[in-house]
């Protein structure tokens, strides 16, 4: 290269673009408004992959640094300053770091502007001004961009910390001249004066209505000073917490969330407080009714009451906040309105387990008149295929592929059939294949899902309880391990392995079973919708299906609720189990 590349970054609404304005004073140097180079250079790079030129010890890698030096010197060919300072929040990204690393024999050097996150989503909301702060929070970009900017930095920063110099805002804006000291020397620049009562911020302007959405979110004014004494907790209100991310680049984190009505609600519901959890859902849906996380946390106590028609709406409602599922899927088609007539994709999402519940309701889309199109993580589409009602299965991502009228989301798709608790079907939809019986009767055992999902919804608990409620009846029963990957090999030797290498064999593990007891997992509830006998072990505050009081839930006829009685206590639960298998009658008359 005949210039010296360096980089600038960081969080959006940080201080990047005043800081490149400053730095433009210097003859020397040269900061690019927000830059598409990072993007040109990443798309190069991934047509050499895949062209199959970068093989690991493939010799054409070092053509790919030259040409991508090539690349830059052209995209700056016409900069007469020799210092150049590409910004984009893309440089963090380990992988480009270390491609930049090959690209400029060195170790690649990025400037940073950092921020408390709510204090930069409070900017971000101060330039847009949203008429309703809930849906720009939810619904818009920014915070998505927020979130992804300091994602990667913080990647980045894990990668290497030597190659990343933080400048925080506030210290930029009180201490100007200390901070560009620290950047001349991190960056090797000579020294020099800069003006900040003179900063000319036509360097950096940007068409942010065109590019970005909003007006002004580049501009800056021409003396460095705060332009705010707003405080971040009034201008984000309840939405403050949920920025309140770690400052990985400062020791002292100076922004903590406070306790809030919500925090309370779920800890209220955690416990077992349900009147308490139900107080404070009337009193937020009063004060806060447009907040969809509020909308989304009282959707279970609806459902615990009975009332799925506006359970299953304020539990759509999860979607807008990232709590549940997935954003609208890859199709232009409208959504099914609940009376529309002709082909709809039916979009099972979430968890394995919500997808094999959801996809139940494919019959009754049929029942009204329609075709049926699941779409579905890919690993289920064989399960699917030979369930009533179902044409055809897609695994996601194909659906803007296949022909549909409507698309509905199926984990809610009981709000627009209009049904009330009563036109919910607790048979069977999935087939039960023929497998030979053994001598004995059969029990499958589940212990755990995912460490991290079981953590989250306190469904964990320690697996030597099951295998000891257990034990003293393998006399008279077979037990196997319906356990896959985490937690298979804390199995006891009395418990037999069998095939689980694809939902086939899973199906066909649990068909030959006579009862299954498990943790809430996918495993329950393909067994309960097999059709065979089914216990679940449930938490203090269980799955939304199970809301209601009760062993029985509407949803599975076999399926049998053995619930936690005190938060934090698996003790009971398992001596109801022990108590259970104790009883020696045929163990369909104990499900």
């Amino acid at each position: 290269m005949n210039k010296t590349l360096h980089f600038l970054s960081g969080i959006p609404r940080s201080g990047s673009t005043v800081l490149a304005a400053i730095l433009n004073q210097n003859p020397m140097t040269h900061v690019s408004t927000t830059s598409g180079l990072v993007h040109a250079l990443d798309g190069l790079a991934n047509t050499w992959h895949s062209a199959g030129l970068l093989n690991e010890n493939d010799p054409r890698r070092t053509k790919l640094a030259q040409t991508m030096r090539g690349m830059i010197d052209a995209f700056y060919e016409d900069t007469d300053k020799p210092v150049i300072i590409d910004k984009s929040r893309g440089w963090p990204i380990p992988q480009i770091m270390g491609a930049m690393n090959q690209v400029l024999n060195r170790p690649c050097k990025v400037i940073a502007t950092v921020r408390p996150v709510p204090d930069c989503m409070a900017s971000f909301v101060r330039v847009a001004k949203p008429e309703n702060l809930d849906e720009f929070i939810y619904s818009g970009q920014l915070a998505d961009h927020l979130k992804a900017a300091y994602q990667s930095l913080q990647s980045g920063f894990e990668y290497n910390p030597s190659s990343i110099l933080f400048v925080e805002y506030n210290n930029l804006i009180a201490l100007p001249k200390g901070q560009l000291e620290r950047v001349h020397e991190f960056l090797g620049l000579a020294p020099f004066t800069y003006d900040f009562n003179a900063i000319d911020g036509s360097t950096v302007s940007e068409d942010d209505e065109n590019l970005h959405g909003y007006a002004g979110m580049h501009d800056v004014k021409s003396k460095l000073e705060a332009q705010h004494n707003d405080d971040s907790k009034e201008v984000l209100k309840h939405h403050y917490n949920q920025f309140c991310q770690p400052e990985f680049w400062n020791d002292n984190a100076r922004t903590m969330p406070e306790l809030d009505d919500l925090d309370l609600q779920v800890a209220a519901g955690k416990m077992g407080d349900f009147v308490e959890g139900w107080r404070l859902s009337e009193k937020l849906h009063t004060e806060r009714p447009t907040d969809h996380r509020a909308a989304y946390n009282r959707s279970w106590y609806l459902l615990k009451q009975g009332d799925i028609a506006n359970g299953y709406k304020q539990m759509d409602r999860g979607r807008y906040c990232g709590i549940i599922g997935s954003k609208r899927p890859d199709t232009p088609m409208p959504e099914w309105d609940g009376k529309a007539k002709g082909t709809i994709l039916l979009y099972c999402d979430h968890g394995l387990g919500d997808q094999i519940h959801q996809v139940r309701y494919a019959k009754d889309l049929v029942a009204r008149g329609n075709k049926v199109v699941v779409c579905c993580t890919g690993m289920l589409a064989q399960l699917f295929s030979t369930i009533e009602g179902v044409s055809a299965v897609i695994q996601h991502g194909a659906e803007f592929g296949i022909f549909h009228d409507f698309w509905t989301y199926a984990m809610v798709v009981p709000y627009p059939l209009g049904y009330t608790m009563n036109d919910i079907s607790g048979k069977p939809y999935i087939d039960r294949p023929t497998v030979i019986a053994g001598n004995k009767k059969r029990i499958g055992l589940r212990w755990q899902g995912s460490s991290r999902f079981e953590d989250d919804h306190n469904k964990k608990f320690p697996y030597e309880l099951m295998f000891s409620a257990v034990k003293d009846a393998s006399v008279e029963y077979e037990f196997i391990s319906l356990q896959k990957d985490e937690g298979a090999g804390d199995a006891p030797l009395w418990v037999k392995t069998v095939p689980l290498d694809s939902w086939t064999d899973t199906q066909r593990a649990i068909a030959s079973c006579d009862l299954v007891i498990s943790s809430c997992t996918s495993v329950s509830h393909l067994s309960a919708a097999m059709g065979i006998p089914t216990w679940v072990i449930l938490p203090v505050m269980g799955y939304y299906l199970y809301a209601l009081n009760g062993e029985k839930t509407p949803y599975y006829d076999s399926m049998t609720l053995i619930r936690q009685e005190v938060f934090g206590e698996w003790d009971a639960p398992f001596n109801h189990i022990k108590d259970r298998l104790g009883v020696k009658p045929a163990l369909r008359s104990v499900a």
